[in-house]
């Protein structure tokens, strides 16, 4: 068999394998009614926790992980996690099965 052909068979292999899942992107908006700090460096993005969002047009709050070194930005400023509480966000996370991650935080309608 030559080189060519190897290949070609390892690529129809390849791609006659089903696609993996992986992380979906969304965006959220809504008021954050609690925060859980469970680190911070006083620094920006030094903070990690979570944060519990009272989504525009559901329900139920969505608790979202906010890991270290996520920007959190108000304007051009800094904020840092627990200043969030009572705050209007909008959130860029992942959603996998473990559930949703922030990416990015950005504080809504406010001058730091």
């Amino acid at each position: 068999m030559s080189k060519f052909s190897l290949g070609s068979t390892a690529l129809a292999a390849l791609l006659a394998l089903p696609p993996q899942p992986a992380w979906s992107q969304q965006a959220l908006e809504g008021k954050v009614v609690g925060t859980r700090l469970t680190h911070c460096d006083f620094k920006p993005g030094g903070c990690a926790g979570t944060l519990t969002l009272e989504a525009t047009g559901t329900t139920n709050p969505v608790e979202i992980e906010v890991p270290l070194g996520t920007p959190i930005r108000q304007g051009a400023g800094q904020v840092y996690l627990p200043a969030l509480r009572g705050k209007t966000v909008s959130v860029v996370l992942a959603v996998d099965k473990a559930g949703k991650t922030a990416r990015s935080i950005d504080v809504k309608g406010e001058k730091p």
